[in-house]
């Protein structure tokens, strides 16, 4: 029954939306992170998972179908068409959390691709040609061939990211796939092709204009904010003030972000939101309860999002599709609210410590 609940409910505000897009616009998607779980894990369990933000839903299971519904619902009311899906290899938490994030695409219209992450260690040289080949041929059949109608596709082919240092000393040629390798500081070290975060702004901590990179497939990355000095406080990382981007969000620099994309959107095929929901880097645009922003309102950055998605969808740039959008966000917020008092009730009225 709470499936059909939410269906309904998010199709109230899709309906909303519908009228405001227009010609062939780029594709946006998230990157999304399906390692969290009721039991603690990846919910400040350990230093290297620090949390101080909370989700609006409360510290969830990525496991859940409730919660992947909500979260899918969220994303493809938002206008965001597809999902980069961090995963840790065969038989892992993620493996098994991205199988139903993928079962649940197609009741939202979503499309996903997945995004390898480094899980043997940060050794370059573990990742050969073996490797490549038993992942690449798991991932074909276990995700590509069984949800094949909303497996994310680029330049003709099933798409797969893999994050560095993972294609620094080699990289297949595999013509089952569109393979994208995904990093830090990418102009410097040369080997990635997309950025996972636009971390050449950085640091942004006054105000400032931006000017985007779009590589050479017109992939753009874009963050709403970057915050990882928990880690420099417990001594995992250093240099976070470096890294710093609009903290409390009193910049602005994602709507600055979103504002260049708009004017540059003959150059833009792709837009990379990173991310729907990495807590730990303070990135997300999830609906929480944040620490440190200036407007408490919990979808502030999901609103943006969404306000600019339709923006983007119309190629109006900064024409006014705010109120348009008023109705889907109430409804919107109508429906999380619903969610929200079913979950925990779900839960047996269980607290949101992590």
């Amino acid at each position: 029954m709470l499936p059909i609940i939410l269906l309904l409910m998010t199709a109230m505000a899709t309906g909303m939306l519908a009228g405001f897009t227009g010609g062939e616009a780029p594709l946006v998607c998230v990157y999304f992170y399906p390692w969290y779980s009721s039991d603690g894990r990846h919910w400040g369990d350990s230093p290297l998972t620090p949390v101080v933000d909370e989700p609006l839903i409360g510290y969830y299971d990525s496991r859940d179908p409730v919660v992947v519904d909500w979260q899918l619902g969220l994303i493809s009311d938002a206008g965001v068409d597809c999902l980069f899906v961090s995963w840790w290899g065969p038989g892992s938490f993620e493996d098994e959390a991205s199988r139903l994030v993928f079962q649940r695409l197609g009741e939202h219209g979503l499309k996903a691709a997945i995004l390898v992450e480094p899980y043997l260690g940060g050794d370059a040289g573990l990742y050969g040609r073996g490797w490549w080949e038993d992942t690449l041929d798991y991932i074909y059949e276990n995700f590509v061939e069984k949800y094949s109608e909303s497996y994310l596709s680029w330049e003709g082919s099933p798409l797969v990211l893999a994050f560095n240092p993972i294609g620094m000393s080699y990289r297949p040629l595999d013509p089952r796939f569109t393979i994208r390798i995904v990093g830090n500081d990418i102009d410097r070290a040369g080997y990635q092709h997309w950025d996972l975060w636009p971390d050449y702004l950085a640091p942004w901590v006054a105000e400032k204009d931006a000017v985007l990179r779009v590589r050479s497939d017109g992939y753009v990355a874009i963050t709403p904010r970057f915050d990882d000095r928990v880690f420099c406080e417990t001594g995992v990382r250093t240099g976070c003030g470096q890294r710093l981007i609009d903290p409390d969000y009193a910049l602005n620099a994602y709507a600055i972000q979103w504002e260049w994309v708009l004017r540059n959107l003959d150059r833009v095929r792709l837009v990379a939101v990173y991310s729907w929901n990495e807590y730990h880097e303070r990135s997300m645009i999830e609906p929480h309860r944040d620490a440190t922003a200036v407007n408490p309102d919990p979808y502030y950055v999901y609103k943006v999002t969404m306000n600019y998605v339709a923006k983007l969808e119309a190629g109006v740039g900064g024409q006014g599709t705010t109120d348009m959008l008023a109705p889907a966000a109430a409804a919107l917020a109508l429906s999380s609210l619903l969610i929200l008092i079913l979950y925990r009730a779900r839960r047996g009225g269980r607290g949101s410590t992590p």
